[in-house]
């Protein structure tokens, strides 16, 4: 890695393959934390409640306001994961980094068919369409493979930022500046070419988990997040 940052204009994609490739068993495993598959279950169970009761009254029920919709539900979500995570006592660094694309995954569904959308304007009948969507459908593989791409967005934007302090004014990084789009497009990279990512062998598994309690999300939904994981990683490696 000390090789690539110190390039000019460093690949994006070959920094993503080359943190993969650096990743030892232990932070595979940090990786897929119990607080991350919290998260997961609570944007499945979400999408259920949206589904059964309406935006409005999820929005109620996670202790947030209606307006703006988008932002709102992506709060409650943030808000009922870190709840539970202290409760269980499932804190880590990356169940952190999980937390915040629970927030991502949920502003990226409201605006799920219009990504032109501005957030603040996404009306709140478009949001609880889009939410109830994944559950009225039968997506929830599908939305369990957009958490993990928003979720591997945020993990990959802690190692390229936790390594790049000590290259910030050399010739591949010669600006904070540089430094911070080298992770956004790092991190473009971990949302684009996981859009494909199949969790469909989990399928069952995820949607029994929407309405399950969150007692049973790890032993439901672990093994389906730990498999859908090792792909992501697979395909951002280059072996998938």
């Amino acid at each position: 890695m000390r090789e690539l940052y110190g390039r000019p204009h460093p690949d994006p994609r070959e920094v993503v393959r080359r943190i993969v490739a650096a990743l030892d068993p232990e932070t595979r495993e940090h990786m897929k934390a119990p607080a991350v598959v919290t998260c997961l279950g609570v944007l499945l169970e979400g999408s259920r409640l949206v589904s059964e009761m309406g935006m409005i009254n999820a929005l109620a029920s996670l202790g947030v306001g209606s307006e703006p919709a988008a932002v709102q539900m992506a709060a409650g979500l943030r808000g009922r994961a870190e709840g539970l995570i202290a409760a269980a006592e499932q804190a880590s660094r990356f169940g952190d980094l999980a937390l915040e694309a629970v927030g991502t995954t949920a502003m990226a569904i409201a605006t799920l068919h219009d990504a032109g959308a501005e957030l603040l304007g996404v009306p709140l009948s478009v949001a609880e369409a889009n939410f109830a969507g994944f559950h009225r459908e039968g997506r929830h593989a599908e939305l369990a493979g957009s958490f993990l791409r928003h979720d591997l967005d945020r993990a990959f934007r802690h190692f390229i930022s936790r390594d790049l302090a000590d290259f910030i004014g050399g010739e591949g990084v010669p600006t904070v500046g540089h430094a911070s789009r080298l992770e956004d497009a790092a991190a473009r990279v971990c949302r684009e070419d996981l859009v494909g990512l199949d969790l469909a062998r989990w399928r069952g598994e995820v949607a029994q988990a929407a309405s399950a309690p969150p007692r049973v999300w790890p032993a439901m939904l672990g093994p389906a997040l730990s498999a859908g994981m090792d792909s992501a990683l697979d395909v951002l490696g280059g072996a998938g």
